[in-house]
């Protein structure tokens, strides 16, 4: 496969650290309130739980994606992207469970969040799938495990402290106490098969109408040049090398053959150029 990098690492870390202090705004703020009766216990519990979740998510991708290349180069080798990537994997796999699991738990959610992010970035490469940011295995694969992960380590107590109500617990806890009750990872299972379900109904119509008119993605060499010079007149950063031959090339083919462009098709002659909108 081939990998197109980045344009700014720097600017990844920043998003990343944006998204996670965001996140003290989603998990947290999902109490609606900071005062009353356990609402602040609940909402503490939330953050810590979402701190440790996404730092032991980063670590794990982190350092399982290393041992590979150390094994093969003997030289080990910490990839940042793996970091970052691991990170959000942990806070969407403890969304689900923040305000329900204790902090251990988070730790192992964490944990698996980043193992689940390898495997699924690995399996799209395999299937030759397409994903230039890797959402797919972030918040498809980790938001799969955050929601059964309710189902396995949701605990009594802390349920009954953020719902008010005795219910269905974890499948850990249940089995603990000598219990089959697996209700709770069962429902759990059914809404991930339910979501699934709903939006490739609801989506699935869209994508194919817009692959079949040619606007679901950009053609080939468009990708391979970047989106910065095909469409916006100019790359966002000096380009040399490598880089620049693709751009070159780029160039000849569109003085050269009708390019396919979103709502446009652009025809360049020698002396002329002639735009034609599409009509829909």
């Amino acid at each position: 496969p081939h990998s197109f990098p980045p344009h700014s690492v720097a600017l990844q870390v920043l998003g990343t650290f944006i998204l996670w202090f965001g996140w003290y705004g989603f998990n947290p703020g999902s109490t609606l309130g900071i005062s009353g009766e356990g609402v602040p216990d609940v909402a503490a519990l939330c953050a810590v739980t979402t701190t440790i979740a996404a730092a032991s998510g980063s670590v794990s991708a982190m350092f399982t994606d290393m041992l590979p290349s150390r094994r093969s180069t003997g030289e080990t080798m910490y990839d940042i992207t793996m970091c970052m990537n691991g990170a959000l994997s942990g806070l969407v796999g403890i969304t689900a469970g923040c305000s329900v699991v204790e902090p251990w738990a988070a730790f192992v959610i964490g944990i698996v969040a980043g193992w689940t992010y390898i495997f699924w970035s690995a399996l799209l490469v395999k299937l030759k799938i397409d994903d230039a940011v890797d959402a797919i295995p972030v918040h498809f694969g980790n938001g799969i495990w955050g929601c059964i992960a309710v189902g396995l380590f949701a605990e009594p107590t802390r349920t009954i402290n953020a719902f008010g109500e005795h219910g269905h617990y974890g499948r850990f806890y249940s089995w603990g106490n000598g219990s089959a009750d697996a209700h709770l990872l069962a429902a759990q299972v059914c809404g991930v098969l339910w979501i699934i379900g709903w939006v490739t109904v609801i989506m699935l119509p869209y994508f194919l109408i817009l692959n079949a008119i040619g606007l679901f993605r950009v053609d080939a060499l468009e990708e391979e040049v970047g989106l910065d010079i095909s469409h916006h007149k100019g790359a966002a950063y000096d380009m040399s090398g490598p880089s620049a031959d693709v751009q070159e090339k780029f160039e000849i083919s569109r003085s050269q053959r009708k390019i396919r462009f979103p709502r446009r098709t652009l025809m360049k002659q020698p002396k002329q150029a002639t735009l034609q909108l599409l009509d829909f």
